[in-house]
């Protein structure tokens, strides 16, 4: 499962990027054949905290770096996030973003579509295990 990414590059920009998530099926089976249910295998990740967040169709973050490695997965609603070098990923309902771009420019988010943006914000230490 290919998870997007941010980080930062040598120059200081953010950029987009995607990290593979191995997955396997129940009791470590290989993917495929019979295998119908899958999960990522990984180990146990340390968490500062955690958010909830709520943002209305036409909100808007200026560029800003994370805080810290953050793991965002969205609820509701749909979010863009552009990186400082242009790139940009939409982000809706089941999609999930890894952003780790702690130094430099940082990202900017703008909240889109008809209905609000729920999502959740996990803070982790060391970043995705």
């Amino acid at each position: 499962m290919f998870l997007p990414h941010i980080t930062v590059d040598a120059t200081g920009h953010s950029v987009l990027n995607e990290v593979d998530l191995k997955m396997t099926g129940p009791g470590g089976a290989a993917a495929g054949g019979d295998v119908y249910f899958q999960r990522i295998q990984a180990a146990q990740q340390p968490v500062i905290d955690w958010r909830i967040g709520h943002a209305l169709p036409g909100h808007f973050v200026d560029f800003t770096p994370s805080d810290a490695n953050t793991f965002i997965a969205v609820f509701s609603g749909q979010m863009n996030v552009i990186v400082s070098n242009g790139e940009e990923r939409q982000l809706a309902r089941g999609d999930m973003m890894l952003m780790q771009d702690i130094g430099g420019q940082g990202h900017m988010t703008r909240f889109l579509g008809q209905e609000a943006c729920n999502y959740l914000m996990i803070t982790m230490p060391g970043g995705f295990k």
